[in-house]
């Protein structure tokens, strides 16, 4: 548990935690933009319609599934890792520097098939790495703001995350898409447009990433004598010992494997049922993005009012509900209001998840715990794009394939424990 003398001795002045916080809000920031334009709304579409227009459905969803799988696999040992070097921000700069460059190096996926196998491979480094970032970028949270403030330091930073990825998407919209003759007369018969956006996504990545490497400081090292695996066993001793927890990463592992299969494919959706364009799911993705961020913003305060199981529980609820409606749409505009609807449920959820690791966390086990939420979000996510590669392969419909989302939101909100015990009443 954070006290306030660990906050005062770690930081001079309030400026200086104030430039911490601000440049630990950015990081999210920064990394919203490969989601947003990587996995969701361009370069998918891109792969599955232009790349490997057929069977790139399946393909795209098979390598999520696999990248996801290796993910949860790695998460517990890196963050046991991480708490054992107490280098949080090398791990961290390493995984930015990867996800920046692999991101970037989508550009050379040309629309032919020739490049499906180099596509898929750099999608893969570029989710693993961004998604492993988060591992340590969320231990650090303890150490910026008191508990009855992490709620809202989380959201407000979710809620900057979405508005770099509605920015960004604004500008690729804008400068890439939409003209006619796109920014460096880049060519459109060989999708140099879309390709570009990869390189503007790795580069805003880096470059926003990194003033939290210069004003965040990170905790001390925690260095243990005994050796790695016993260390292993001890972690999962401590979050079982911890009241609701695991419980709660059960939960989690179901209803985020619902969150991100609606992330991989909720682009390719849109584009194969209502036939959105290129630049009609940008727009959406703007639009989304904005609902999002308010919801995020506002979950953030709400959390630390009502508390983070009740968040998350209202925020499935409405996901579960308006989801229903999207896949049903018997139009384009019902799906816009439905769909813009989703957002502001979305950032809630998630955004109070990593805060309840850091609220129950011990500071010494804090990257290897947050390691076990990364393992829960990941180590059964390759099943919902499975599952929906597999659905929509078997009935031929995108609708069936996405009602595996409600589905998995519906398990993880029955296994949803209504309370979490902090620290300091345990």
């Amino acid at each position: 548990m954070t006290h306030t003398s660990d906050l005062t001795s770690s930081y001079a002045d309030t400026t200086s935690l104030y430039k911490a916080r601000l440049s630990w809000m950015m990081f999210d920031w920064a990394c919203s933009p490969i989601s947003a334009l990587h996995t969701t709304f361009v370069f998918a579409v891109y792969f599955t319609t232009v790349v490997m227009p057929e069977g790139g459905n399946f393909a795209w969803s098979q390598m999520t599934a696999i990248t996801a799988l290796l993910i949860a696999i790695t998460a517990p040992f890196i963050g046991r890792l991480a708490d054992n070097t107490g280098r949080l921000k090398s791990f961290l700069f390493a995984c930015l520097l990867g996800a920046s460059l692999a991101t970037a190096g989508l550009w050379f996926v040309t629309p032919d098939s020739s490049t499906i196998w180099l596509a898929l491979g750099l999608s893969a480094l570029s989710i693993f790495t961004i998604e492993t970032a988060f591992i340590f970028y969320n231990a650090v949270l303890p150490s910026l703001a008191h508990p009855h403030k992490q709620g809202q330091l989380s959201g407000t930073a979710w809620g900057l995350g979405y508005i770099g990825a509605i920015l960004s998407l604004v500008l690729v919209l804008v400068f890439l898409i939409l003209p006619d003759t796109p920014l460096f007369g880049l060519e459109k018969a060989t999708s140099e447009p879309v390709r570009a956006t990869m390189v503007f996504a790795g580069l805003w990545a880096f470059i926003f990433g990194l003033p939290l490497f210069f004003y965040v400081r990170t905790p001390p090292t925690q260095p243990r004598s005994e050796p790695f695996l016993p260390q292993m066993l001890q972690t999962i001793r401590t979050a079982q010992k911890i009241p609701y927890l695991m419980r709660f990463l059960i939960a989690r592992m179901l209803f985020n494997d619902g969150l991100i299969t609606l992330f991989a494919f909720g682009g390719i959706f849109a584009a194969r049922i209502f036939g959105f364009g290129q630049t009609e799911i940008l727009i959406f993705a703007i639009g989304l993005n904005l609902t999002a961020g308010i919801g995020a913003y506002c979950g953030g305060i709400i959390t630390d009012k009502l508390g983070v199981p009740k968040i998350i529980r209202l925020s499935l609820w409405g996901l579960i509900i308006i989801g229903m409606i999207c896949i049903a749409s018997p139009s384009k505009e019902v799906f816009w209001i439905s769909g813009l609807s989703l957002g502001l449920f979305i950032g809630p959820c998630q955004s109070a998840s990593r805060v309840w690791i850091s609220l129950v966390a011990p500071e010494e086990d804090r990257a290897s715990l947050f390691g076990l939420l990364m393992m829960s979000g990941k180590l059964t996510s390759f099943l919902g794009p499975l599952f929906y590669g597999w659905l929509v392969l078997a009935s031929g419909s995108d609708r069936i394939g996405m009602l595996i989302v409600p589905l998995l939101l519906g398990a993880g909100l029955a296994l949803m424990p209504r309370r979490l015990t902090p620290p300091s009443k345990r």
